[in-house]
């Protein structure tokens, strides 16, 4: 939602940072899920950002880092598939405009004991409870859990200052990382139907093209991890590559 439809951010929080004038904060924490049953809505995060970023640099915090401590999607109603692209598209975005630390809500889902209601937030965890209709059991990893693990390992010991946006419109979303001298693009489509994209200013003769989700449809059927995602080898000219994108986020790297 728009920070400034909250009552509380122009009652409280915009009141006490003008009356600390710069002191006692380390770093600003929002909280960001998305309006009830739009959980793909992840946008939101960088209208929110953009709100407290000028809010603190207005009132001596330019060096005050912004974290998302909290930020989920449910697995269930909407499948578990649907909660890992939304979880590859809340990072690789937030990172995107400056959001320093990212951390999903819990890694076993529930709040407790599921009394009159199996609701949403019951189930943002990236390894099931064991509780509700329907569950595997305690400790069954969800397509979300091998996503994030994934992700980690595409990404970490990127240079996270230099994180480049290539392109967000028409529905199409790619960001450039630096690792170790290679470039990693993460791409993504929120169109309904397939769109072709060109990758350019590639370095090397080849890149390795990974599904940032596994090809199963649930956690549990992830029998082999290191067979469980889509990989392709795609010869590049003049240094640019052609790609289909569908529904899954895809690491593009060089190889």
């Amino acid at each position: 939602k728009d920070p400034l439809t909250f009552r509380e951010v122009h009652e409280f929080y915009l009141p006490i940072l003008k009356n600390l004038n710069g002191k006692n904060i380390d770093i600003f924490d929002i909280h960001y899920y998305g309006d009830k049953g739009e959980y793909d809505k992840y946008q939101g995060m960088k209208l929110a950002y953009d709100f407290f970023r000028s809010a603190l640099d207005e009132n001596g915090y330019r060096n005050t880092e912004i974290w998302f401590t909290e930020t989920a999607v449910p697995s269930k109603p909407f499948g578990e598939r649907f909660q890992s692209i939304n979880l590859v598209k809340r990072y690789i975005y937030s990172l995107s405009f400056g959001g320093k630390k990212i951390f999903w809500w819990n890694m076993i889902e529930g709040e407790g004991p599921l009394l009159e209601e199996d609701k949403p937030s019951n189930h943002f965890g990236l390894v099931y409870d064991g509780i509700g209709k329907d569950d595997p059991g305690y400790g069954v990893k969800k397509l979300s859990y091998y996503t994030y693990k994934k992700m980690v390992e595409v990404l970490e010991g990127s240079d996270w200052n230099n994180i480049q946006t290539i392109q967000e419109k028409d529905g199409i979303y790619i960001y450039k990382f630096t690792k170790q001298g290679k470039s990693i693009w993460v791409a993504w489509n929120d169109n309904k139907e397939k769109k072709e994209i060109v990758i350019s200013g590639i370095n090397s003769s080849q890149v390795k093209i990974t599904e940032s989700i596994p090809k199963y449809e649930s956690g549990k059927d992830v029998s082999d991890y290191n067979a469980a995602f889509e990989t392709e080898i795609k010869t590049v000219q003049n240094g640019k590559i052609t790609i289909i994108l569908g529904k899954n986020p895809v690491y593009v790297g060089e190889k």
